[in-house]
């Protein structure tokens, strides 16, 4: 105890046992004290006994004892000495004995320790140490066999990603008096058969004869007889009296109403085999069950229990502590890899082979209306549907939840595949006859086309086919064998569709539009269509494989890249609605989405999620230009709750109206709130805009204190000085900043900005302007700034041109748009310049005022 703090983690002694499978003995607790030896146990330190059922929210009981004890008269220097044997004679196994012990490794910390295995010579023990030490050697002396390994091992070699779990299997020594699986299985069916079977004039007889009077069809008769226990027996785990192998029998587990993988297996098999099937009890890993062959043959290496059935010849594993099987995936073979039947006469361990599922596991059917434009916000629709245990998890979320926890839970689950939203309705529903669980929403989707190579497309979101991988780094040598580790058997559906605009006018569907193929035992079939308003998807992917061989990963790899490259997406034409078009009749495109937004609000009760739809729909609405409903709501949303965030929206939303004094104010309240600074820049700004050009420079002073980088505040305090007439000490003050990063393009833009604005450039602002271009690979923020600088040279066709690239790549870009317009006009096309300057102004009407205080005007 070399520490106070090891007094405090070492001070307890606890010791655990199974009280039905044998006794605890304490044997010494001692303190070496200078040389003395304290003997606690002579002193009368005793142990109190607990049982804590660690895991009793899991539904699982064990009678499990812990023996406590902290250490009395303990202090910094003693050594402290623990001695105790826990016996155990398991009921199960009769004189056969196990063994699993955990070996830890680095960096686990231990100055010395060992773990010995030993037992009589006579005994026929085999025994493995499992990603242990080479060369281990078991030593005989006298009438005792032992194997000794030093602790801890030594750090073992980073795992390949996406290995199957053998390859990631914890060290441990396994010793074992079984002599091979034949032998597990008869023990363990001596413990099974006794309890199969019921009364026959007893209420389960009566149960199994209601399924047969339903059907005479074995199937049929296994999948009923599988959803009844699953559905009419819950799970409880009793570990006690021997019951860790030995299962109740099926009488009582009904009369209970509870049981575990055991009880449920008996009962199961029990149920089968008087509807005529052949069933029988079999033992599984149901994690790592891959690693089975390669360990010792012991019941320890089982964790869990489920049916084997034959029917007209055909393997079923049946599970009874799962949920929803079916007819239809009653079929599927689970991810166990291999398992043990329990025979009296004995069975060899065997794999559990995949098989490809009859029917889908998984379902999605998604539709997007997008039919007021693909920059706006959409409606979306969407079920995803779930079997087996995903069902199950589901089934006990749609009697518990409900309001909000619902709601969010349900986003929660849609959002991986059609990211942020908000919900008008949702529900997670389960059909008691499908065995399906359905997650549901309807709602508003932020716009969910994406611009790429000046072209906005859409792909189908969470397609099956995209989610297909076959990614694997084995370039070390050591990795080379490593299999890839599948996901199956799997069987996904999917039908998506989306509503166009412009009754599909012009709008082209690319990619292929029929795939069908197979890669490495994984179906893919794909159908899209584009007819009329509407593009459909839909889209299978089926499989059995759980583990791809290490050799056939790259003939995978580029096979799915030929299927990925040419999935189908939806691409619009360049003359789609843009934010600024929906005045007039075209207005009308957007009331779904109004009532969708005003629902949220009425349906939001606390607070906060009100405050949050209002600021959601003020989104929207500063969006299309409507900056009065933007303001109005953000002004309810600072009434329900203010933040900072929503100071800043209404900040910007008053400022693009040319309410520069109430913008003012909101980033005054934003620091009042936040505290940071952030919004100092910002006020500079404005302020020197008003002509305050004395409190425009203590703002951004002051900002020097909140600065992430000098250079921001040189920055910030470099633009105050401009406003203020000082162009020359302002443009400098930029360029000091640029000189503590020379090529930064971000600093050498601010140059290329000031002198552009600000009417003093020359050849040195020309080559910063060239040069942020250049570094930032044709940023389109920084070509408007170096075409403000062409337009004070003159130069308008240079200036159109980057305005043109700013424009394809972000055409949302309303002060570039503006400034076309003026280039535009310069240049003889009135007509055009005015519809870029009308646009603009249709969003952000304060750009006219903002540029000129630049002396930036258009022409008349």
């Amino acid at each position: 105890m070399s520490t106070p703090v090891m007094l405090t983690q070492a001070g307890t002694i606890t010791a655990e046992w199974m009280p039905d499978k044998g006794d605890l003995i304490i044997h010494r607790i001692e303190l070496l004290r200078d040389g003395e030896v304290i003997d606690l146990l002579a002193q009368g330190a005793k142990f109190e006994v607990l049982r804590r059922e660690q895991n009793l929210e899991r539904r699982a009981v064990d009678g499990r004892r812990t023996a406590t004890l902290a250490v009395p008269g303990m202090r910094v220097g003693d050594v402290l000495r623990v001695a105790y044997t826990i016996t155990l004679a398991d009921q199960a196994l009769g004189a056969e004995m196990q063994s699993i012990t955990g070996l830890p490794v680095k960096p686990f910390q231990i100055d010395n320790g060992e773990v010995t295995v030993s037992w009589p010579k006579s005994e026929p023990v085999q025994w493995a140490a499992f990603q242990g030490p080479d060369g281990l050697k078991a030593v005989e002396k006298g009438e005792t066999t032992s194997v000794a390994i030093p602790l801890p091992l030594p750090k073992r070699p980073e795992v390949a990603a996406s290995a199957p779990a053998r390859y990631d299997f914890p060290s441990i020594l396994q010793a074992t008096t079984f002599a091979d699986w034949p032998e597990v299985s008869r023990t363990m069916a001596a413990v099974f058969e006794p309890k199969t079977g019921f009364a026959k004039d007893g209420p389960l007889a009566e149960q199994v004869a209601e399924i047969a009077r339903q059907t005479s069809d074995p199937l049929d008769r296994a999948a009923l007889a599988t959803r009844f226990v699953q559905d009419k027996i819950s799970y409880l785990a009793n570990g006690m009296d021997g019951g860790n192998y030995i299962p109740q029998s099926p009488d009582e587990t009904w009369e209970q109403r509870y049981g575990d993988c055991k009880a449920k297996t008996v009962l199961l098999v029990s149920m089968l085999r008087a509807l005529g099937v052949n069933a029988e009890p079999f033992a599984v890993r149901s994690a790592a069950g891959d690693a089975l062959p390669e360990l010792l043959p012991m019941p320890g290496g089982f964790d869990h229990v489920i049916v084997h059935a034959v029917i007209d010849g055909v393997d079923y594993w049946l599970d009874g502590t799962s949920i929803g099987t079916r007819r239809d995936n009653i079929d599927v073979v689970p991810p166990f890899f291999n398992g043990l039947a329990l025979r009296k006469d004995g069975a060899e361990l065997v794999p559990l082979t995949p098989r490809l599922p009859k029917s889908p596991l998984h379902k999605i059917v998604l539709t997007y209306d997008s039919s007021a434009g693909v920059r706006v916000p959409a409606m979306y629709d969407v079920d995803f549907a779930f079997s087996g245990p995903m069902a199950a998890s589901l089934r006990t979320a749609s009697e518990q939840l409900e309001g909000d926890a619902l709601r969010s839970a349900v986003l929660s689950m849609i959002a991986p595949t059609i990211g942020g939203s908000q919900a008008t309705s949702a529900t997670i529903e389960y059909d008691d006859v499908s065995g399906f669980a359905h997650v549901k929403a309807k709602g508003i989707l932020t716009p969910p086309w994406k611009r790429k190579d000046e072209i906005m497309q859409l792909v189908p979101p969470g397609a099956p086919v995209s989610n297909v991988s076959f990614d694997a780094d084995r370039a070390r040598q050591a990795w080379r064998g490593v299999p890839l580790l599948l996901n199956g058997p799997n069987y996904s559906d999917y039908t998506f569709s989306v509503i166009l605009p412009h009754q599909g006018s012009g709008f082209s569907l690319h990619g292929d539009k029929a795939i069908k193929t197979t890669i490495a035992g994984i179906e893919i079939a794909s159908d899209a269509s584009l007819s009329g308003n509407r593009m459909a998807v839909r889209q299978t992917v089926r499989s059995a494989a759980d583990e791809l061989a290490a050799p056939a990963i790259p003939d995978a790899v580029r096979a799915y890249a030929a299927v990925s490259n040419n999935l189908p997406r939806i691409e619009a034409d360049s003359d789609t609605l843009m934010e600024w078009d929906y005045v007039g009749p075209k207005r009308k495109l957007l009331v779904p989405l109004d009532k969708a937004y005003a629902e949220l609000i009425a349906q939001a009760s606390e607070p906060e999620d009100q405050a949050a739809s209002y600021v959601n729909r003020a989104n929207f609405r500063s969006g299309i230009g409507e900056l009065a409903g933007a303001e109005s709501d953000l002004d309810q949303a600072i009434a329900k709750g203010a933040t900072a965030d929503m100071y800043y929206d209404r900040a910007r939303v008053r400022q693009a109206q040319g309410n520069l004094s109430g913008a003012l104010a909101d980033y005054r309240q934003v620091e009042s709130l936040d505290g940071k600074g952030a919004s100092l820049p910002a006020q500079a700004e404005l302020l020197g805009r008003m002509g305050r050009y004395d409190e425009s420079l203590a703002a951004a002073r002051e900002y020097a204190d909140y600065a992430e980088t000098p250079s921001d505040a040189q920055q910030t305090e470099g633009a105050a000085l401009m406003w203020a007439g000082q162009k020359e000490e302002g443009l400098s003050m930029v360029r000091k900043a640029a000189d503590r990063r020379p090529g930064d393009a971000h600093l050498l833009n601010a140059i290329c900005w000031q002198g552009g604005i600000w009417n003093v450039v020359d050849a040195s602002i020309m080559d910063a302007c060239n040069g942020a271009v250049e570094k930032s690979n044709w940023s389109a923020p920084f070509l408007d700034s170096r075409a403000v600088a062409y337009y004070r040279l003159g130069k308008f066709e240079d200036a159109l041109r980057d305005q043109n690239a700013a424009l394809a790549a972000s055409p949302d870009l309303m002060p570039t748009r503006f400034m076309r317009g003026v280039v535009r006009i310069k240049l003889g096309d009135k007509k055009g310049g005015n519809q870029d300057i009308a646009n603009a102004l249709q969003l952000n009407p304060d750009l006219k005022a903002q540029y000129a205080a630049y002396g930036i005007e258009p022409a008349r």
